[in-house]
């Protein structure tokens, strides 16, 4: 099995990206609660107005796009302040992720401190249009940013074959 290494520079670009996928994650279904908050109400404004049964479909849905696009807009602000604030009181901009995957598993040293992790405790390997995320645990992973990778096909290609060979297909979600 071949071994990857790269070392990743983590800031506030990247942790908000990962704050706002787990956000986005966690409240999908108050989002959508919302959405339908929002439908719900304009179905009753409607019963007060005659409208054709196409227009009546239109307002319906715009107000369930406007309930969960202020929703989400909502979550995803106080989640990028939450980020911001955390960033801005611990003094630190950015740190050096160092990263090594084989076959013997991921390490990852920060600074000074340096972790070893069995692919078996890996709790789940995600992959979206920016980053590699490997959960330690549900709201904590080492982030793998793609645009600081060289060669991006190729690199993430071996990523995805080794966590493939590695990592049980259910704790997977590759693109």
């Amino acid at each position: 099995m071949e071994t990857y290494r790269r070392d990743f520079t983590i800031g506030e670009r990247e942790t908000q990206r990962f704050y706002r996928m787990l956000t986005l994650r966690k409240w999908s279904r108050g989002i959508l609660g919302f959405g339908a908050a929002g439908a719900l109400a304009v179905w009753m404004y409607l019963s007060r107005v005659s409208l054709s049964a196409g227009m009546q479909a239109a307002a319906v849905l715009g107000g369930f796009l406007a309930g969960a696009a202020l929703s989400t807009a909502c979550v995803l602000t106080a989640a990028w302040f939450q980020v911001h604030g955390q960033l801005r009181r611990s003094g630190r901009t950015s740190y050096v992720q160092e990263t090594e995957i084989s076959g013997l598993g991921i390490r990852v040293t920060v600074g000074q401190d340096r972790a070893k992790l069995d692919f078996d405790r890996l709790q789940e390997v995600r992959e979206t249009r920016g980053a590699f995320y490997l959960f330690l645990a549900p709201g904590q992973a080492w982030i793998l940013p793609k645009a600081q990778m060289t060669d991006v096909s190729g690199e993430c290609a071996a990523l995805r074959e080794i966590f493939r060979t590695v990592v049980p297909s259910r704790r997977l979600k590759l693109r």
